[in-house]
């Protein structure tokens, strides 16, 4: 197991366990010092473990069951924050799952970064998903997937379109060749009047019940397109673009988390 907050490994018995409030005061134990389940004392535990390095409590759910931590990268004001917290809107209100039959979604710990989100389909075992907001420079080696934000109003062709004045382009990270990355525009309201009559952006997210391989691969197309023509950084070795809005009522928040689930084979794909 890594721990979601310091990414060291451990194993299960390694979590440390505490005595409940009948039992004498003494430090927290490994997991493999119980006997029956019970702590030194022959009493219950108390049911939260902690990583021996940090100390941080670590859901039962994370250590037990398979999990992918995911980064959310993006320059300043590129709306990670505001993607991220859209996003948490509709996982602890139900709303996705309200969309994907048979899914259940809960948040797990304090909600304090890394957010861990435990997903679960029917008949399987959940998967947890460690999410920290990060720059692209402090990738882990842990990382299972990125979520990139591409403001569109720091592309330089935007900025030409609105007569705005020229700034230098965000830097192209150092992404590692292996990892999935979902370069996303954000903020796709600021540049609606681009998007065609007939792009698939103007249909509602079709990935319900699997990640619909034909849709990501129109929207990857029209977004790579719109980023080598804006002056867009060139993209990682393994990626897939995407465009969405988390303003107002949000438009295709989910696809990017989706795609990396279905990357993962935590999430079916649809080939037609």
């Amino acid at each position: 197991m890594i721990c979601p907050y310091c990414h060291r490994h451990c194993t299960g018995d390694d979590l440390l366990m505490q005595c409940g409030p009948r039992c004498p005061a003494i430090p927290p134990f490994p997991a493999k010092v119980l006997r029956h389940n019970r702590c030194p004392h022959g009493r219950l535990p108390q049911p939260r473990r902690l990583c021996p390095a940090c100390a941080r409590r670590v859901p039962r759910e994370y250590a037990e069951g398979p999990s992918h931590t995911i980064l959310v990268t993006g320059a300043p004001r590129s709306g990670r924050s505001t993607w991220l917290a859209e996003l948490l809107r509709r996982l602890s209100t139900g709303e996705v799952a309200h969309t994907v039959p048979g899914l259940s979604t809960r948040l797990l710990g304090d909600h304090a970064s890394p957010v861990l989100i435990s997903l679960r389909r029917a008949n399987t075992a959940p998967v947890v998903l460690a999410l920290h907001e990060l720059s692209a420079e402090d990738i882990p080696p842990t990382a299972a997937g990125v979520v990139h934000l591409v403001d569109p109003a720091h592309l330089p062709g935007v900025r030409t379109l609105f007569g705005w004045s020229a700034e230098p382009p965000p830097a192209t990270p150092a992404w590692p060749p292996h990892l999935p990355v979902a370069v996303t525009l954000s903020k796709l309201d600021l540049v609606w009047d681009a998007v065609e009559p007939g792009s698939p952006l103007r249909r509602p997210s079709p990935h319900a019940t699997a990640y619909v391989e034909p849709d990501g691969l129109d929207v990857h197309h029209e977004v790579t397109a719109w980023l080598a023509r804006w002056g867009g950084a060139p993209p990682p070795p393994r990626h897939r673009c995407f465009a969405l809005s988390a303003r107002s009522a949000g438009y295709r928040v989910a696809d990017p988390l989706l795609w990396l689930l279905a990357t993962f084979g935590a999430y079916g794909v649809a080939r037609s």
